[in-house]
């Protein structure tokens, strides 16, 4: 049975019949069995942009699943799904730590520390070895959660930030315990403030501000929490023009550490849905924090975009052939071509699960897409990421 696919839907071990659609001047004649990547590379770069296949002659999926591990090991040697399966393990094992210390402080039991260094130094282990998946799992939010998950959230993003401006690992580990511990005081607040469906009026404002205050009680008696910690605590709402909380700090006042927080901060909460606002998707918020005057370090920014990518992993996008693909990993040398999971085509309506690595493939992105318009849940696409 023959069929007719776009070449970047071409894989190793694929019987190509002849060459259907290209572009150029100089006409490609091609038959025979795809023996590797590199051929394919061959005839992107000659400019062939569709074939036509003998599926029955073909043994791509034997070939396509012994290369695949190959194709997608990082510098740690774990291929893109060892990396994934680990950092969803580590998300749900950091939910049920941080979830015991959510409860033990909602009733007035004394905070520990211990809790917080754990699930900070598995941030920071992972962070190394899982750099292609680990931020992925940032996106698994569910509403009435969202304190924790945020905290945990805020936390492996300052690890991967801190990682990236080259801060050494005792560093890392105090930005990710201050960031797991920023919003504990929001836990001794009233449900009815903290899960308010409508806008805060002035008065809940300043009451929800005094989550920060809280937090800095609960742990002072602790002892030993590190300055950079109380730092990302303390200042993760101050903003350059002065008009953050709760001290009112302007420029430099406000430490590499906290400014850091600000952003991270406000990064998960616009890529997050809460009870009275949608999510944006991360290339939005991105654009937002870069465009708009919310007090945020613009020079941070810069590197924090650089950081986790022009289409952060996770960002739902529309490719240029009318498909729907989700990005899964960062090309820092080409920003705007990350390797992507192609899972619905808008034309047939069909659902799809491939892989493809947009710098070697004539296909670019056209934008990105919200979630609301995917049918798909992000559990879902996960599921389908593992099953390729």
């Amino acid at each position: 049975m023959s069929q007719t696919i776009e070449i970047s839907a071409l894989l190793p071990g694929m019987y190509v019949l002849r060459v259907s659609k290209q572009k150029g001047e100089l006409k490609v004649t091609a038959s025979g069995k795809v023996k590797d990547q590199d051929y394919i590379a061959h005839m992107i770069d000659k400019g062939v942009l569709e074939v036509e296949v003998d599926l029955d002659k073909s043994s791509h999926v034997e070939v396509d699943d012994t290369d695949k591990e190959d194709d997608y090991t990082n510098a740690a040697g774990l291929s893109y799904n060892q990396q994934l399966e680990m950092s969803l393990k580590l998300h749900e094992q950091a939910m049920g730590i941080h979830k015991r210390v959510f409860k033990r402080v909602s009733k007035g039991k004394l905070l520990h520390l211990e809790e917080a260094g754990e699930i900070t130094e598995k941030l920071i282990t992972t962070a190394f070895e899982c750099d292609d998946a680990l931020t992925l799992v940032t996106l698994l939010n569910e509403d009435s959660e969202y304190f924790l998950e945020h905290s945990i959230n805020c936390a492996l993003l300052m690890v991967v930030f801190g990682r990236f401006l080259g801060l050494e690992k005792s560093k890392l580990h105090q930005l990710g315990v201050g960031a797991l511990l920023m919003d504990i005081g929001m836990m001794k607040l009233p449900l009815l403030l903290t899960q308010k469906q409508g806008p805060l009026t002035d008065a809940e404002e300043t009451k929800m501000q005094t989550h920060i205050d809280i937090a800095l009680a609960l742990i002072e008696p602790i002892g030993h929490i590190d300055d950079i910690s109380i730092q990302v605590i303390r200042q993760h709402h101050e903003r350059l023009d002065g008009t953050g909380y709760p001290d009112g700090l302007q420029d430099k006042q406000i430490s590499l550490y906290g400014r850091m927080a600000a952003i991270v901060d406000t990064y998960d909460s616009m890529t997050t849905e809460r009870p009275y606002r949608a999510a944006i998707q991360p290339t939005q918020a991105l654009l937002k924090m870069s465009s708009e005057e919310l007090g945020l370090d613009q020079e941070l920014i810069n590197k924090f975009t650089t950081c986790i990518g022009a289409y952060p992993i996770g960002s739902v996008v529309k490719l240029d052939n009318n498909k729907l693909a989700m990005v899964i990993r960062l090309n820092q040398k080409q920003p705007l071509k990350p390797v992507v999971m192609v899972f619905y085509d808008i034309n047939t309506r069909n659902e799809l699960a491939n892989r493809i690595d947009l710098s070697a493939a004539a296909i670019e992105i056209k934008g990105s897409v919200s979630m609301d318009n995917v049918t798909l849940s992000m559990p879902q696409l996960l599921t389908k990421a593992l099953s390729l």
